[in-house]
């Protein structure tokens, strides 16, 4: 009887941690490109699939074309991307959407810009 009460539980706790917080729908953009993120999984950078790795319920790491997606989920369920590069390259992935950014010269800050001035490279950072 105590085996079977043990079995249930691990079960149990199984299923429970199964449920736990699991990747949102994302869309967005950043200086290497258009990210896009299906419920649960994959992650696509500029429409190319990413290999994804889980750190644990709350973090997930996409990495791909030479750049490394950093994936956290809010307590609200909501993602915050962030991306490192070469060199030390980093930036946050700005969601579709959201009001964009006036940049230092005035214009619509969009990091994915090839014409970045050497201050809205800083800004992107």
């Amino acid at each position: 009887m105590m085996s079977k009460l043990k079995t249930m539980a691990l079960v149990l706790g199984f299923v429970a941690f199964s449920a736990s917080a699991a990747l949102p729908l994302f869309n967005g953009k950043g200086h290497p490109g258009e990210v896009h993120i299906d419920q649960g999984g994959p992650v696509y950078l500029n429409g190319k699939q990413m290999k994804l790795k889980k750190v644990n319920d709350n973090y997930y790491e996409a990495t791909g074309q030479g750049v490394v997606l950093s994936i956290a989920i809010s307590p609200d369920g909501s993602a915050g991307v962030s991306w490192t590069g070469k060199n030390r390259a980093n930036g946050m992935i700005m969601p579709a959407g959201e009001a964009s950014a006036k940049g230092p010269s005035g214009r619509e800050l969009d990091c994915s810009r090839a014409d970045l001035t050497n201050a809205e490279m800083k800004a992107c950072q």
